[in-house]
């Protein structure tokens, strides 16, 4: 960490971090109550529309269509999921308790700011602020909780588009680095197939004193550079393969089957990016069942055992977002 970020990081207040827990919108649980999770979905959106925090929903439809379609996931084995809108793109957390009471799923929000989709969800104040003062709104969500709610998140969230970084995903990049000292909150970040994104944000980490492993390449399934998969995985971060559907079973098959091979599969999160109330419900519902439906049936038949299919979608997840700050020291 350098000085000055060292200095901005001292002006977020200090508190104790409940290490060894899971924040959950109904609050901190033991890892081991996790159960089998989905670390990569978003219960409602509105994504594609404009920017709103709080965002307007039609709350009644909402809570009717999101409480069946939970049910029916959790029917299929889900125990818990991590809810990935974040703030401005339709976060809404009392309606994840909500949901989360009506189902008995444990669902996990998020801070932080969807800086992909040209940066259409970031807002203004980043273009301003230095990277201590937007951690220390991350901070602070985590710590008071998110608004009035009360309900603190369980992850950061972030987003970058394809090619370099910006001067604004690197300092968010960077506030993301200093909430995670601050927190222990591990860091999700929308990525994709860029692998030069992937070296520059683990480089921007490495610079702040945050191990890899507190970091997590969303949508890493979309890379096809099987070497830079490889790369950041030996490196200790870890790869989301959540774009799971019917169509690409035996893509995802394979992504796992290297990480198998190449001994790291206690590094890999499976899920599906799916949408349960799209841009308030004005586009169709984008599922989220095939990991039961198609995926582990037929990682089972390639010859993976049930232990092994427990670790990644228990085990894994539960590690994933236990807090702990996993740094280097200053």
């Amino acid at each position: 960490m350098n000085r000055r970020t060292f200095l901005q990081a001292g002006l977020v207040p200090a508190f104790s971090i409940p290490n060894g827990r899971i924040l959950t919108v109904r609050g901190a649980i033991r890892p081991d109550e996790l159960g089998v999770c989905l670390p990569h979905e978003h219960l409602f959106s509105n994504f594609g529309l404009d920017p709103a925090d709080p965002p307007v929903y039609d709350t009644q439809r909402l809570l009717r269509e999101v409480l069946r379609y939970v049910n029916s996931v959790k029917y299929l084995g889900a125990n818990a999921i991590a809810d990935c809108t974040t703030q401005y793109f339709g976060r809404a957390p009392e309606l994840l308790k909500r949901i989360s009471e009506g189902t008995g799923v444990h669902i996990i929000t998020n801070t932080g700011y969807y800086g992909a989709a040209e940066g259409r969800y970031v807002p203004a104040h980043v273009n301003d602020e230095s990277a201590g003062r937007i951690a220390s709104r991350w901070v602070a969500e985590f710590h008071a909780g998110i608004g009035a709610s009360g309900i603190r998140p369980g992850f950061i969230k972030l987003g970058v588009d394809g090619g370099p970084l910006k001067p604004v995903d690197e300092k968010m990049i960077r506030a993301a680095a200093i909430a995670h000292r601050q927190t222990g909150l591990t860091i999700a970040v929308h990525t994709g197939d860029n692998p030069e994104a992937v070296r520059r944000q683990l480089a921007l980490l490495a610079e702040e004193g945050v191990e890899p492993e507190a970091w997590i390449w969303v949508h890493a399934n979309n890379c096809r550079d099987e070497g830079a998969l490889l790369e950041a995985v030996r490196a200790g971060a870890w790869l989301s393969f959540d774009g799971i559907a019917p169509e690409n079973v035996e893509r995802h098959r394979a992504l796992v089957q290297m990480m198998k091979t190449e001994g790291r599969l206690g590094q890999v999160l499976l899920s599906h990016d799916g949408n349960s109330f799209r841009a308030n419900g004005t586009r169709p519902l984008k599922p989220y069942t095939a990991l039961f439906t198609h995926f582990l049936p037929a990682l089972e038949k390639s010859g993976f055992a049930r232990r092994e299919l427990q670790r990644l979608t228990g085990e894994n997840p539960a590690r994933a977002f236990t807090l702990r700050a996993r740094v280097t020291g200053i």
